[in-house]
């Protein structure tokens, strides 16, 4: 009898181990069971982090010739690359233009290279502000924001062509009920005020100098036809050792993209180059600076 109950017992305790075994893993499989079904049925978005830049652009520009100008060769063709960006904490601008000058005399460079950078740090971004205002109630121009501006300029002969600007930035709008009246949407106005230091071997280092510059883009329609005018005027004031120089270069170009259903991609059209004292060289009867220039003009967004 206890040799059977011995058995008995352990038949017993096998079963109960068994049966506590099965539920564990049963327990165990139902668990995983409901995070999988949890983590199939989770279809919530993940966070989209906000990108750094807004937007960029990248083009080339063609000038394949040009007529009119002083100091240099009077022919001249131009190839540009321009970069710019809109960011978080304000935007920058650079382009290099690579000049081929017809007719130069023998011995003398028949082509040359000049460039800028021009990155300004938003003051309303950064700090997260509306700066917006407007000097008066009939004021042409709203301020939009208010930035830190620099901007380098680099020539192939540093020697001649080379300077440093510091100053502040201003992005406008034009007021509808402004001074002038209503003048429809630009693209975009930048007025930017410098401390200019000419950085060339002859010229007294330092910020001595201030320069003004603003750049504007104004899009027009005739018809179905899409136009752009824009440009940008530089004016060196002339205060410290160098002349002063007033520079205005507009574009009228036509958005030939359009016409095949792929707007503001390619533009073709002239560029006009006004120059006073250019190079702040004063202009003489002996050496005409003044310049009044046209080049044929294409460009491509890419």
């Amino acid at each position: 009898m206890r040799l059977g109950a011995f058995f008995l017992s352990l038949s017993v305790a096998a079963t109960l181990s068994a049966g506590a075994a099965r539920a564990q893993n049963a327990t165990v499989a139902n668990g995983e069971a409901a995070r999988s079904h949890e983590v199939a049925t989770d279809t919530t978005a993940p966070v989209k982090q906000p990108s750094y830049f807004n937007w960029s652009d990248n083009s080339i520009t063609l000038l394949p010739y040009g007529w009119g100008y002083k100091v240099d060769p009077s022919n001249q063709s131009t190839f540009t690359f321009e970069h710019v960006h809109d960011s978080a904490i304000g935007d920058l601008f650079l382009f290099i233009d690579a000049t081929k000058y017809h007719g130069s005399s023998a011995g003398v460079d028949d082509n040359t290279w000049y460039g800028e950078i021009s990155p300004r740090l938003s003051l309303g971004k950064t700090l997260n502000k509306d700066l917006s205002f407007s000097l008066f109630g009939k004021s042409l121009f709203e301020v939009k924001d208010v930035l830190i501006a620099a901007q380098y300029e680099r020539g192939e002969d540093s020697d001649a062509a080379e300077a440093a600007l510091v100053g502040i930035g201003f992005d406008l709008d034009v007021r509808e009920a402004g001074l002038l009246g209503p003048l429809g949407k630009f693209k975009y106005i930048q007025l930017n005020l410098y401390a200019r230091d000419d950085l060339a071997t002859n010229a007294q280092h330092g910020f001595r100098d201030a320069q003004i510059t603003m750049v504007a883009a104004r899009p027009f329609t005739i018809g179905s036809a899409r136009f752009l005018v824009d440009g940008y005027f530089d004016w060196i004031l002339g205060i410290g050792s160098e002349q002063w120089s007033y520079h205005i270069n507009p574009q009228i170009t036509l958005d030939v993209g359009n016409i095949w259903g792929n707007p503001d991609k390619f533009y073709a059209g002239v560029e006009l180059d006004f120059w006073w004292n250019k190079y702040q060289i004063a202009d003489s009867s002996a050496f005409h600076t003044n310049q009044q220039a046209l080049s044929l003009i294409f460009k491509y967004h890419l």
